[in-house]
């Protein structure tokens, strides 16, 4: 921003004064002169005061209107005329300080955002690795319990304790898949290189969020046809969404006397949509258009990252798919996917 000169006023007022009485001493001294010369030049003629009056403010005006106009009042018009510039100047110098001013403020609050976001995203970060190391860890002792149980239900003699330890199996089997699960949800992948089901996704997902669902008594109805294509996406991208929307969909219908998902799809005009409907309240109109903002949450601190549909819309964007959401008649809500059917 150009530096503000703050310039003297071209005509001060002890020098508009000055201009004033050297005016007023020239034009009497200019009167009185040419009054001298007027009588010495006609001795014997009469004149009245009247007349000498007259011709003393005729000859003012003619001599002390038009200098005034030129030696003082012209300079003062034209100096007005350069501070109304001069302020004006001022003026969008000092809205161009604010719009400055407001935008290094509005730069500062941003990079503190981004700084917490840069946090969070660490934050989940490690967490991934975490949760991947620990599945990693967990599959061992495991496969080692397995095979312990598998031996004693082999020497076993009596029918009671095969069955118990074959239920036993069935439990650790049902730990493994969950375990694979929790895998698959956190490896990183080609999301365009590779292809999934829509069926096995949503079932590896629906058994990763079983206990979370069934803590929360919801009743969950699926309604797939069995002749879905397959999408192009990898199995891991399409089950962080699902998890994703089926979470938002737990937490919108928690209350609810009868809390229910439904989960349907079709294939049509080559894509396959993907409908994950609630019975919840539905979605405020003034929050539509912020829910896919990252880091936006309705939910308590700590309960919420605001990250969860928002990567969900990257990751669907990054496959040529879309995410969208629409409230239900009544009460309810439909978040709806579309991929292009491979």
């Amino acid at each position: 921003m150009n530096a503000i000169v703050l310039e003297k006023p071209a005509i001060s007022p002890l020098g508009v004064v000055v201009r004033l009485v050297l005016v007023v001493i020239v034009a009497e001294f200019l009167i009185n002169l040419g009054m001298g010369l007027a009588l010495r030049s006609m001795p014997d003629a009469e004149a009245t005061d009247a007349f000498w009056v007259a011709i003393n403010v005729t000859a003012l005006i003619l001599i002390k209107a038009p200098v005034l106009y030129l030696l003082v009042f012209r300079p003062l018009q034209n100096q007005q005329v350069v501070l109304a510039q001069k302020n004006m100047a001022l003026q969008r110098a000092l809205e161009k300080l604010h719009q400055e001013e407001s935008l290094r403020q509005a730069r500062e609050r941003q990079e503190q955002a981004n700084r917490e976001r840069m946090i969070q995203i660490e934050k989940l970060s490690a967490l991934g690795t975490l949760v991947g190391g620990v599945a990693h860890e967990i599959n061992n002792p495991l496969m080692g319990i397995m095979n312990y149980v598998e031996y004693a239900r082999d020497k076993a003699a009596d029918a009671t304790s095969k069955e118990v330890l074959n239920n036993t199996l069935h439990e650790i089997d049902r730990i493994k898949k969950i375990v694979a699960n929790m895998l698959v949800f956190v490896r990183s992948e080609d999301l365009q290189a590779q292809s999934c089901q829509v069926k096995s996704s949503l079932q590896q997902t629906l058994s990763l969020l079983a206990g979370e669902l069934k803590k929360n008594a919801v009743q969950v109805e699926v309604d797939l046809p069995d002749d879905l294509p397959p999408l192009p996406c990898s199995a891991g991208s399409l089950q962080q969404v699902l998890v994703n929307v089926l979470l938002n969909a737990r937490d919108a219908i928690a209350g609810q006397p009868q809390p229910r998902i439904k989960i349907s799809a079709r294939h049509d005009a080559g894509q396959v949509v993907v409908s994950i409907c609630d019975n919840g309240p539905g979605i405020a109109d003034e929050i539509r258009e912020k829910i896919f903002d990252p880091f936006f949450t309705t939910k308590p601190v700590g309960k919420g990252t605001g990250l969860g549909l928002s990567v969900s819309r990257q990751l669907m964007q990054e496959v040529g798919g879309s995410i969208s959401t629409m409230n239900l008649p009544g009460s309810g809500c439909c978040f709806t996917l579309t991929f292009k059917a491979t």
